[in-house]
């Protein structure tokens, strides 16, 4: 079994590494999938959002749980696909990300532009 740490950090290393049947094989069925455009659930999600955006998330200090089974990771992000159909930055741009991990899997991944409040963080 893989602690939390371990499944955020096999999931960012299979979405850096472009592959995304590898960051599903980190979620849950059901994860949740939510940033400043909303949640929704599902493999189906996931999948269509890494590959629409091309995102690149860069952990800028080392994972930690901040809560049992929760990571807020404050993150460099970089959108790389062609032709993302939505205003993304051309710069790597600050962003912070909320994991949350049950069992073995990414349940859910909240996508922010600010530090979200009421979390607390190891650093």
């Amino acid at each position: 079994m893989r602690t939390p740490v371990e499944t955020v950090t096999a999931w960012h290393e299979a979405v850096n590494a472009g592959d995304i049947e590898g960051a599903i094989a980190c979620c849950h069925p059901e994860v949740a999938v939510g940033g400043p455009r909303g949640t929704g659930h599902g493999h189906d999600l996931m999948r269509g959002w890494l590959t629409r955006s091309g995102i690149r998330l860069e952990p800028q200090h080392e994972l930690a749980e901040s809560d049992p089974g929760v990571l807020l990771v404050e993150e460099l992000a970089h959108w790389t696909a062609d032709n993302v159909p939505f205003p993304a930055p051309t710069e790597p741009t600050p962003t912070w990300c909320v994991f949350r991990v049950e069992y073995d899997c990414l349940v859910s991944v909240e996508r922010y532009e600010e530090r979200p409040e009421g979390l607390s963080s190891t650093d």
